[in-house]
Formats: C-alpha cells, sequence, structure tokens
C-alpha cells in the first residue's frame, strides 16, 4: 500500500485557509526568532561592553592590577556560555522559518520549481508537538566561539600580555612578564599555564568542532551570486 502525501491533508480545506494558517504561523516564527536574535545580541554588546571598561581602567595607570583583565576573560565565558544557550533557542524558530520560506513561499513565488522536501509539513507538524533544539549545545559553544567570542578572546589575551609587558614599566623579557602575572600567592608560571591551557582548549574547540547544516541556511556573498542576481534584474 502506498504510503499517503504528507501534504494530502491540505485536500480537505481550502487553499485560502491553508494559506492563512501558514501565513500566520510563518509571522509568529519570524517573530520568535527575532526575539533570540536580539538576546544573542544584547549578549555580545555586555561581554563587549565589560571587556572596554576593563580595558580602559586597567591601562589608565601602570598601578592597576592586570588581573582585572583575566576576570575579564571569565565574565567573557560566562556570557559565551549563556548565548551559545540563546543560540539554541533562536536556531530552533530560525529552522522553522527556513523550512517555511524554502518549502511555502519559495513554491508559490515559483510554482515550477519543486519544494525540497515532500516531508516537510510532517517535519513541522512532528515539532510542533514535540519540539526539540536542532544542534546538541557543544555544537552552539563552537559556532559562537567562531564567529563573536574567539576575537573578544583574543583581544583580551593581547591586552592582557601588553599589560605585562607595559607595566610597571617597559620590558621585553619574557620571564619579567611571566614573573608579573602572579595573583597574590599563585605564582606566574601556574597563572601564564593555566591560561595558555584555557586558550588551547578555545582552540581546539573552535578548529575540530564541525559546523551544523544551519551553515547552507546563511546568505551567499560570492561574485558569482552576485553577479547572477545582477543579471536577472
Amino acid at each position: 500500500m502506498k504510503d499517503p502525501d504528507p501534504e494530502d491533508f491540505v485536500e480537505g480545506i481550502s487553499m485560502s485557509d491553508f494559506t492563512t494558517m501558514i501565513t500566520h504561523m510563518y509571522r509568529g516564527e519570524v517573530q520568535r526568532a527575532n526575539v533570540w536574535r536580539q538576546r544573542l545580541d544584547r549578549t555580545t554588546n555586555w561581554a563587549i561592553l565589560i571587556l572596554s571598561a576593563l580595558i580602559t581602567w586597567t591601562y589608565t595607570a601602570p598601578a592597576r592590577p592586570h588581573e582585572l583583565l583575566l576576570f575579564g576573560m571569565v565574565f567573557i565565558s560566562i556570557l559565551w556560555f549563556i548565548e551559545s544557550r540563546r543560540f539554541l533557542s533562536f536556531n530552533a524558530y530560525d529552522s522553522r522559518v527556513r523550512v517555511l520560506e524554502k518549502n511555502f513561499i519559495g513554491k508559490t513565488l515559483n510554482p515550477g520549481k519543486d519544494v525540497t522536501s515532500r516531508q516537510w509539513l510532517k517535519t513541522l507538524s512532528d515539532d510542533l508537538r514535540t519540539p526539540h533544539y536542532k544542534i546538541p549545545y557543544w555544537k552552539a559553544l563552537s559556532h559562537r566561539l567562531r564567529r563573536i567570542y574567539i576575537w573578544l578572546f583574543s583581544v583580551t589575551l593581547l591586552l592582557w600580555l601588553g599589560k605585562l609587558f607595559m607595566h610597571p614599566t617597559p620590558t621585553g623579557d619574557l620571564t619579567t612578564m611571566i614573573l608579573r602575572s602572579y595573583i597574590g600567592g599563585i605564582p606566574g608560571a601556574l597563572v601564564f599555564s593555566i591560561a595558555a591551557s584555557y586558550y588551547i582548549m578555545l582552540g581546539v574547540i573552535a578548529v575540530t568542532t564541525p559546523q551544523f547544516e544551519g551553515k547552507k541556511y546563511m546568505v551567499r556573498t560570492s561574485r558569482e551570486d552576485i553577479e547572477e542576481w545582477e543579471e536577472k534584474m
């Protein structure tokens, strides 16, 4: 017996009712994705604000402690974890938006072109009945690290090393910089080792974690695509 087409149920209702329902669903999912997009931006803004404040305060006087920049790394890490968690929700709603755009709006604009999947209605139905994240948390961590936080961590590291190099007096000796990095009773060599280990871990996460399929939904910016669009216009 042939399996029923997942789109057959639309024959039981008028096309106008179906279109109205899909349209309202699309608007709702876009609104949800937009809310979580704003929450992502808010977390990033806080990370940049905290880093800017610590840099300004630390570099205004040679006597200011260098460990404030290390604490800045901790704050940025916390915000990175929070933002990655928020990205899971954003990605869940954004995935629904992309399904609708590819299979309903795209089909409506160009009826002659097939939809990407005959199962798209069933996919949306199952996801609405049992919502779930589309990617694991560790992939969200890697994605936000590559996109945003690797630059914040890099800037923080360079400024911390610059602080050790410049204050209280400039030095070109690595051993002196290591000695200056002590925190309270913690020797500088241990502080340097912990910082180096943490940044090695960040590099491993950024490089070795495979990118999730959401990459194919990103806007393409190749010159060939731009020229093709200009020809069509």
